[in-house]
């Protein structure tokens, strides 16, 4: 009997690490024999990038770059080989992530800028690099993407006609966005991917302003204008729609330039790096998250885990400290649902045990019925 391992993302106090070793430790107490692989997961600031270097290896090209809020900083990103081509592979949560949000004040958050994006892509072009891949998670910053585009060439006026300056939120002056510095710094032959990834494990912490419903409504307004205005110019097909979050996601910038937006991070991960084969080959999947609810479907990794294991009809379980019954259908991606009944304020010990036990458990219901 083959067990796939997979845990999903938890919060700072708890390692998926950990979790999965727990799980693995359960499951051959109970079979010995059983084989029992365990889904790389990553705890590392590196986000999805660490997850593929873990998985096919690589190197990390480190740059200078500014945050959302201008800070010099020095970043990193994977340069690894996929389908024979060199490949770079970066995460904006060090450039625009919402940790970086705390403590800041609403007027900061207004004027922060995605700038720093356009740097990491402008150094992996600089080094002949034609496959980028961008993982894009939850941000603070609310400029549409429009100063990653000011990064990498893009002029961008006020309806003064006056050039804006680098180091703030474009958005909020943009008038006209003249593209051409950025087309022939991309050529016909770079090819960039953006991997949309809204897991809700990283939210804004109560001591983050949120922007008022004025300034939110105001960005989004100047998005849909100046998009038009880009559609009308270079004959793209950009809609951005008020409301949506338009302004975080960003992606829409990308848009401009040709990207290939894909709404699920751990899709394109599990594809490059043979991990789908490996679920598939699997008796029974066992997941892991700290709480199984609407919300938590969101998480990439779950989510795709648990589809591809019904889609070969392969009996999934999830191990969860908590699920709310509010989560519609998510419930049919899993065979059954187990609690460990832990709490935020157990220590990492009880936290192993438990996992460890449950699985226990889960394993021994296997051997009773086999």
């Amino acid at each position: 009997m083959k067990f796939i391992i997979a845990p999903g993302k938890y919060g700072d106090n708890l390692s998926s690490t950990k979790i999965g070793q727990a799980i693995y430790s359960g499951i051959s107490r109970a079979l010995p024999d059983a084989e029992i692989v365990t889904m790389p997961v990553t705890d590392s600031k590196d986000g999805m990038p660490a997850l593929v270097e873990h998985t096919i290896g690589g190197t990390w090209e480190e740059i200078p770059f500014f945050d959302a809020f201008w800070n010099s900083k020095t970043g990193r990103y994977l340069v690894t080989n996929i389908d024979s081509q060199d490949t770079a592979i970066m995460d904006s949560e060090q450039v625009v992530g919402v940790d970086l949000a705390k403590n800041k004040s609403r007027n900061e958050l207004f004027h922060a800028t995605s700038y720093g994006l356009g740097e990491f892509i402008i150094d992996a072009v600089s080094s002949g690099i034609k496959n980028i891949v961008l993982c894009l998670g939850k941000t603070a910053v609310a400029d549409g993407g429009l100063g990653a585009l000011q990064a990498m060439g893009a002029k961008i006026y006020d309806e003064h006609g006056e050039l804006i300056p680098e180091g703030e939120n474009p958005l909020i002056n943009a008038f006209r966005i003249d593209m051409e510095d950025v087309y022939e710094l991309l050529g016909g032959r770079t090819r960039i991917t953006v991997l949309l990834n809204y897991s809700t494990v990283h939210k804004l912490s109560e001591s983050v302003e949120y922007l008022n419903e004025a300034q939110e409504s105001f960005l989004e307004d100047n998005l849909v204008f100046v998009t038009e205005k880009m559609n009308q110019k270079y004959n793209l097909d950009i809609h951005p729609m008020p409301h949506s979050d338009s302004i975080k996601t960003l992606a829409g910038a990308f848009a401009m330039i040709n990207a290939r937006i894909s709404r699920s991070s751990f899709e394109w991960v599990a594809k490059v790096t043979g991990m789908d084969e490996t679920i598939r080959s699997a008796n029974i999947l066992i997941t892991a998250t700290d709480k199984i609810s609407r919300d938590s479907m969101h998480d990439d990794m779950l989510y795709h885990l648990s589809r591809i294991a019904g889609s070969e009809l392969i009996p999934t379980f999830a191990l969860c400290n908590n699920f709310v019954d509010d989560f519609q259908n998510y419930e049919q991606l899993f065979t059954g649902i187990f609690s460990t009944q832990m709490t935020e304020y157990d220590d990492e010990i009880t936290m192993f045990e438990n996992y460890e036990s449950v699985a226990n458990q889960l394993a021994r219901t296997f051997v009773a019925f086999k």
